[in-house]
């Protein structure tokens, strides 16, 4: 019934004979015939067909759009008599109004003065009047990669719509995550992009595109993936017959072409109604192509009778056979699969109806064509076409409008039947080549229902027509199908009447507006135009001399076309890496805009995003409005009135337009429900050269918008990407005149080179290690190869073998490399230097060759560490200059040449933190209060700047873009009912806390970036619900800052903190006004009770000067009572319990200052926090940040608040002398470049000491940052040995389990130590270093209640843990080689307080034979395989292991070789 679906309209209006004579003395003639379309849309104009139909003298027909009261749109035009014309309203506007008040059409025709008639409707305003068709580059996205949008808006006929829009980007819950808003476009195209964050919430995205309150949605996913290496594809026939034999074959192909080489299993699972059988074939090898064959078992229950087997098995249960085949690559052991379905036909032969009316028209001749064909369409056989096919015909009486289900349902024809039954045709047929057969049938005058029944062999079909509507009159009209419409081509439409007509008028209507009308005799003849598709409903009207309106109905589907064409081609089918190609571009109107989309076939392979010509046209489909794509439509459309509103027209006419409404009919399949009364549907079944680097290897090659300017066509001159791989071109095009245009075929271009190599390398090494590189070489030419593999010499590594004689040079390899075939080399290199050594590999043969480079960062053994000095000197025109010093001695364990000393300079207090932006901590952020590192600093930076009138737009974007990452990453965390916790929906309950911290981030944020309000609102909903009677907050779920922990001041600080976020807006503020009392009530009780914890009281002390609380004052001071000024500054005693050493503060006194300076702040004592603010400006790391997500944002928002109130002239000239033979370095702070932080590398020695001095007027900090790694021998390896007098946080035990070569086991012991003091800790990070050369297995680790999340890093392991206590818990995490790696150095496990990072416990691990085994353990026996004189077979099959062309490891190779070892 698809065809019935109404995209376009052509409407007739035929006139009697005696059209001018009068049916009654009393009333006149009918005069006149008004359609117009029932919708209004915005934007377009509204069309209307005015029929006259005497032959009088002309009319003038006016007409008008009434909306309350006003007119907003009008015309008039001359209709002369007996004629058709086309009456074109302008466009109506789009208010708010139109959504619920009417709309009203008055139409007027005059005479001279003389009024001859007049009429009015309501109409109906339906928004939808353009189509916006969204675009993305791919369908899947990974986390921090950049998502291209395009918007391409057009009118119903496809033209460009040229009005802003909004863009809004949703996240998986709906959270409103980007907003672009009233962007205007050219030709209707808009392009934007965005970037997603390092951690967004995985999951479907969604783009929405609103214009006018209409909106488009197109879908992408964000998820972690690897792009398919090979596409595997299914070939097997639609359909076959019912314990047949299935023959079909798999194709398994790289994304370049080339064939794979492999083990294939099939699956055949069989599908019957609700019941399944499988069975799998297992062991076939296939080489890019394989054939398959299954024999169906025939299940089915085998009735003597055709009727009886019907009933037993109708046509619409399912049996299918689903095929599932899994290919396994030899190279690399990867798997891909493909799945198709094969329906299972259960007779050989088919008998079908088409190309026939829908209802009865008693007395007139029912044309239908009965179609003969095989199961599977295949041509009929001369034997077949011996054969006769049986054909009975009956006419009844009855029809089934009033039939009754229960009182049918008897399997005998009922004998009312037998009584209404008005004779049976029986005839034979030969059977044709084609297989069509016409029948026509002549109507009996009192027919209600036609019955046909056709047999051939083991088919059997049924049609069965009603009369659903009798003319008082007796008149009927039918339209006799024509031949299949042409676009462009004359089409003769044939019309049959039971009573004498002369004229024929029509209207055509097209995606909702009328677009022609006019007469002709009684063979109409049209010319369809590529707008009228994909369906026009023809409706044939006639007025009878009685007055009565005779009609008749069909649907006619015209051929889907886009009037705007553009084609692609490339200049070359085939390519190398790195040469140019041309990409031609031809379009059919010249100023045309064409958006170009070329990507990675292998990315398709996981789904597209792209506008095709299919989606457009569908599109299309909604602007034509029919019920006639549904049986009981057809049912309905007996009566005039009914073929009408089908179409969804409006008429106007004086004539008699008869309406009924039947009750519905119960039709014969649904009494029986085993009767075949269609066709089966089958529609849901799936029927000698120099070498060049190669490094550009992206998934979307080419986004582009271009303009042909005055040209219909373009060359766009690209360099193929060095991806050995398909690219797909496709494009769409819009112009003025001709519109929206869609490639029809992808243009494809396929890059690859017959020789290529791989160079497998980590991404990482320790000094002292050696590494074995394995270049892997590959072969697609015809002819063997002799190649020569070289590793370009450097100063940074040495080849671990001395020159021999056969080859002058250790770093040259000669190897036999076979048509077809792969090879692998390996070649030893010891790194001589820290830092980044590139490794380049030349692989050169008589006919092909490749160069690749790979970049290995050389890491210094033992421990990293860092410490940071800073310093404020402020000069004036009355102290003109100032000068301090700054040392720092190295330890005596130091790790010889890692260290590394650096000074900044910056002329703002917070300039070290605005250019650490994105990076303020060298800590994690993978859960929910850490990401908010990348979110909240830039508020506070943003708003300072804006304070100050420094926001200059550089900075802006940047900070800006890290909010929205962080916004965007911190939605994952949210949960179902509002909350936030540290691990979303991954934690048992919400956290009250952290919930605060987003809410009053998010609150702050809105200046600068969109935040969806939903997300506000449900948080704060559920923060609402976690305050008690008395006004304090609870927390549900688990405290993972240990600062608002237990103890009697627990709920002060978590209520305080609560507080200040509900008051950081006057709107949630006022909104939550009783929340806000309760607490403050809470605070003020508990303040006059006593306090005893300092943290608790800072927080109490900021919110309620937030609060304007008369007892704030006095909170702040019996803070700082508390405290010992030093150097001006409150300090306050906390306990050091397992507290390691460090030049930096603890992270809470760093929050508490914080919050004592903005409560100082708050109450207007300027004057007693300037020490405060110097100090905390001086506390930072050399990131620009503190020590925890907590103390960086706090303090940086005290920093911003009150330092954006102090002046900012500067001029000064910072020096910096290490000593009187080394040349100072100076640096330059002015009013243009104080917020940048400029930095100088300086030269290391055993004792630093720096003096520093500052000249002009202004404020400057120095910070002096060093960098360097201690021996692991001072921090001792201890294995069960607990110490009290050591003072760490945490006992640690680390077992390294390492008796095979190519895994390992971690075994990790962990407790709280007792000297803190506490029974459990908060969120605890445990990061695990792993040897070089090992990584985590896959799914080794699994999260549960303790270890919340897992994050893997190269050559780290990093477990959240939900907290620490004095329970020993254990960890073993599996680990698999990936890299071979010789001479393997130690590693370390730290584990610490996120919240207080400096209380922290430290064990390294190591591997005793591993540090004592050179690479030549891994190169088979007496180093044979890295020597030169090795060569290779050629074989890359004969494992049948990993991957060693693409992969990055190879466990199979590693495993082969080490059997081979320990064997020998």
């Amino acid at each position: 019934m698809d065809l019935l679906q109404v995209c376009g309209f052509f409407g007739f209006i035929c006139f009697t004979a005696t059209a001018n004579t009068t049916h009654s003395p009393e009333a006149p003639d009918p005069s006149y015939l008004l359609l117009v379309p029932r919708s209004l849309r915005p934007g377009v104009a509204t069309t209307l067909s005015v029929s006259l139909l005497t032959r009088s003298s002309s009319v003038n027909v006016s007409a008008l759009i009434r909306h309350k009261d006003l007119i907003i749109s009008s015309n008039s035009t001359i209709v002369s008599g007996g004629s058709t014309q086309l009456l074109t309203l302008p466009p109506i506007p789009e208010s708010e109004s139109s959504y619920w008040s009417t709309y009203t059409l008055e139409v007027k025709g005059h005479r001279g003065g003389e009024e001859v008639f007049s009429n009015s409707s309501q109409l109906h305003f339906n928004p939808k009047g353009s189509s916006t068709f969204l675009q993305t580059d791919r369908s899947s996205y990974l986390p921090g990669q950049v998502v291209k949008i395009r918007a391409v808006s057009v009118l119903p006929d496809g033209k460009p719509l040229q009005r802003p829009l909004n863009i809004t980007i949703n996240d998986p819950r709906g959270n409103l995550l980007r907003q672009w808003l009233d962007v205007e476009g050219v030709l209707g195209v808009v392009s934007t992009e965005f970037q997603l964050s390092e951690n967004p919430p995985l999951g479907q995205w969604c783009i929405v595109a609103t214009i006018n309150r209409v909106s488009s949605e197109k879908c992408f996913h964000v998820l972690y993936y690897d792009l398919p290496k090979f596409e595997v594809v299914t070939n097997a026939p639609s359909v076959i017959l019912r314990g047949g034999t299935l023959r079909g074959s798999v194709t398994a192909k790289y994304v370049y072409g080339k064939p794979v080489q492999g083990h294939m299993n099939i699956t055949f699972i069989h599908k019957f109604n609700r019941f399944q059988d499988a069975y799998t074939d297992e062991g076939k090898e296939i080489d890019g192509e394989a054939d398959f064959l299954y024999e169906v078992p025939d299940y089915s229950y085998r009735p003597r009778s055709k009727r009886r087997s019907e009933m037993f098995y109708p046509r619409y249960m399912e049996d299918s056979l689903e095929i599932i085949v899994n290919v396994t690559e030899h190279l690399t052991g990867l798997t891909y699969s493909s799945s198709t379905n094969v329906s299972l036909a259960q007779y050989r032969y088919e008998s079908s109806f088409q190309d026939h009316p829908k209802i009865l028209r008693p007395s007139l001749m029912l044309p239908v064509t009965l179609k003969i064909s095989t199961y599977n369409d295949e041509p009929l056989s001369r034997e077949d076409q011996r054969k006769t096919v049986k054909v009975s015909v009956m006419q009844r009486k009855q029809n089934p409008w009033n039939w009754m289900f229960f009182e049918k349902l008897d399997m005998r024809r009922p004998r009312l039947e037998e009584e209404e039954k008005m004779g049976l045709e029986e005839m034979e047929f030969p059977v044709p080549a084609d297989g069509l057969i016409p029948l026509n049938i002549q109507i009996k005058n009192d027919t209600e229902t036609l019955t046909i029944d056709a047999y051939f062999e083991d088919s059997r079909s049924t049609l069965q027509l009603y009369s659903s509507y009798k003319s008082p009159s007796h008149s009927y009209l039918q339209i006799k199908t024509p031949e299949p419409p042409q676009v462009g081509s004359p089409l003769e439409l044939h019309i049959d009447s039971n009573f004498p007509m002369s004229e024929v008028h029509y209207i055509v209507m097209s995606r909702g507006q009328v677009v022609s009308a006019g007469k002709s005799s009684r063979v109409v003849v049209l010319f369809p135009e590529s707008t009228w598709a994909p369906v026009a409903c023809i409706i044939v009207y006639c007025v009878h001399p009685s007055g009565e309106i005779v009609n008749n109905v069909m649907n006619l589907p015209i051929t889907q076309t886009l009037q705007n064409q553009v084609s692609l081609s490339w200049s070359e089918s085939k390519r190398e890496p790195n040469e140019e190609v041309t990409l031609k571009v031809k379009v059919a109107e010249k100023q045309s805009l064409v958006g170009i989309l070329v990507v990675d076939k292998a990315s398709k392979l996981l789904g597209s995003n792209d506008i095709t010509m299919k989606t457009v046209l569908n599109e299309m489909k909604d602007y034509g409005v029919t019920t006639a794509n549904n049986r009981y439509g057809e049912m309905t459309m007996g009566d005039p009135y009914s073929v009408f509103k089908t179409c969804d027209l409006v008429v106007l006419t004086d004539a008699t337009l008869n309406t009924r409404n039947p009750k519905r009919p119960v039709f014969r399949e649904e009494m029986f429900n085993v009767m075949e009364v269609d066709k089966y549907d089958d529609s849901n079944m799936d029927h000698g050269v120099k070498p060049r680097e190669r490094w550009n290897f992206p998934e979307t090659w080419i986004w582009m918008d271009t303009n042909t300017g005055d040209s219909d066509s373009a060359d766009i001159t690209l360099t193929a990407p060095d991806s050995i791989t398909t690219w797909e071109a496709t494009a769409f095009v819009m112009s003025e005149n001709l519109g929206l245009g869609i490639v029809n075929m992808p243009a494809k271009l396929t890059v690859f080179q017959d020789f290529f190599l791989s160079l497998n390398v980590p991404s990482y090494i320790i000094r002292g290690e050696e590494l074995l590189l394995e270049v892997v070489l590959f072969n697609y030419l015809s002819q063997d190869l002799e190649v020569r593999v070289m590793v370009a010499e450097s100063d940074t590594f040495e080849f671990v073998f001395p020159d021999n004689g056969e080859l002058p040079m250790p770093n040259v390899r000669k190897v036999s490399v076979g048509s077809q075939r792969g090879a692998s080399v390996l070649i030893p290199i010891r790194p001589l230097v820290l830092g980044e050594i590139s490794v380049s590999v030349k692989a050169l043969s008589a006919a092909a060759s490749d160069f690749v480079t790979k970049t290995v960062l050389v890491k210094a053994e033992g421990l990293e560490q860092s410490f940071s000095s800073s310093m404020l000197l402020e000069v004036s025109p009355s102290q003109p200059s100032a000068s301090r010093e700054i040392s720092f001695s190295f330890p005596a364990d130091v790790v010889e040449g890692s260290e590394r000393a650096t000074v900044t300079v910056g002329g703002d207090i917070l300039g070290p933190s605005i250019s650490g932006l994105g990076s303020l901590i060298k800590l994690p952020s993978g859960c929910g209060e850490q990401n908010m590192i990348n979110f909240a600093p830039n508020i506070f930076v943003l708003q300072y700047l804006s304070a100050v009138g420094r926001a200059d737009p550089e900075t802006t974007t940047r900070a800006t873009d890290f909010m929205k990452k962080g916004y965007e990453g911190e939605l994952s965390y949210q949960r179902d009912d509002g909350s936030f916790s540290a691990f979303g929906d991954g934690d048992s309950s919400g956290s009250t806390w952290l919930s605060a911290f987003v809410l009053r981030c998010f609150l702050q944020a809105r200046p600068f970036i969109s935040i969806d309000p939903h997300v506000l609102r449900r948080a704060a909903v559920w923060l609402r619900a976690q305050q008690g009677e008395d006004g304090r907050y609870l927390e549900p779920g688990r405290v993972i800052h240990s600062g608002l922990q237990g103890g009697l001041d627990g709920p002060v600080s978590l209520t305080a903190y609560v507080l200040i976020a509900l008051l950081e807006d006057s709107d949630i503020r006022a909104e939550y006004s009783g929340q806000v009392s309760s607490a403050l009530e809470f605070l003020e009780t508990r303040l006059a009770l006593g306090v005893s914890s300092n943290y608790s009281l800072s927080l109490l002390c900021y919110a309620l000067a937030l609060s304007n609380s008369s007892t704030a004052e006095t909170a702040l001071s019996q803070l700082i009572g508390r405290a010992e000024m030093r150097d001006g500054v409150p300090m306050w005693s906390s306990s050091d319990a397992g507290v390691s050493s460090s030049w930096q503060p603890l992270s809470t006194d760093i929050e508490m200052l914080s919050y004592v300076l903005l409560t100082q702040h708050k109450l207007g004592l300027i004057a007693d926090g300037i020490k405060i603010m110097k100090w905390l400006g001086t506390q930072r790391n050399h990131l620009g940040g503190y020590g925890t997500t907590q103390d960086t944002v706090v303090a940086l928002q005290a920093l911003s608040t009150f330092a954006a109130g102090r002046s900012h002239d500067i001029d000064l000239v910072v020096t910096v002398e290490t000593d009187d033979s080394t040349p100072g370095v100076s640096f330059n702070v002015n009013q243009e470049n104080n917020l940048l932080h400029q930095s100088q590398e300086i030269e290391t020695m055993e004792i630093l000491n720096l003096q520093v001095s500052a000249e002009g007027q202004g404020l400057a900090l120095i910070q002096l940052n060093v960098f360097y790694n201690i021996r692991s021998e001072g921090a001792a390896r201890r294995r069960g040995r607990r110490n009290a007098e050591d003072h760490e946080a945490f006992h640690l035990n680390v077992e390294l389990l390492d008796p095979e070569m190519n895994s390992a086991q971690l075994l990790i012991c962990s407790s709280l130590s007792e000297s803190l003091g506490v029974n459990s800790t908060g969120m605890v990070l445990l990061e695990v270093g792993l040897l070089s050369g090992f990584a985590l297995k896959q799914n080794g680790l699994q999260t549960d209640d303790l270890i919340k999340k897992v994050e893997t890093q190269p050559g780290k392991v990093i477990l959240y843990l939900d907290s620490m206590t004095a329970e020993e818990k254990c960890f073993t995490i599996p680990l698999v080689l990936e890299y071979k790696v010789g001479k393997v150095q130690e590693a370390s496990v730290v584990i610490y307080s996120y919240y207080e990072p400096r209380q922290r416990t430290v064990r390294t691990y190591r591997s005793e034979w591993r540090g004592n085994m050179s690479t030549c353990t891994l190169c088979g026996e007496d180093c044979d395989q890295c020597r030169p004189q090795g060569t290779d077979d050629g074989s890359i099959f004969s494992s049948g292991g990993h991957n060693l062309l693409m992969s990055s490891s190879y466990p199979a190779l590693l495993l082969l070789l080490f059997i081979t070892v320990f064997i020998v």
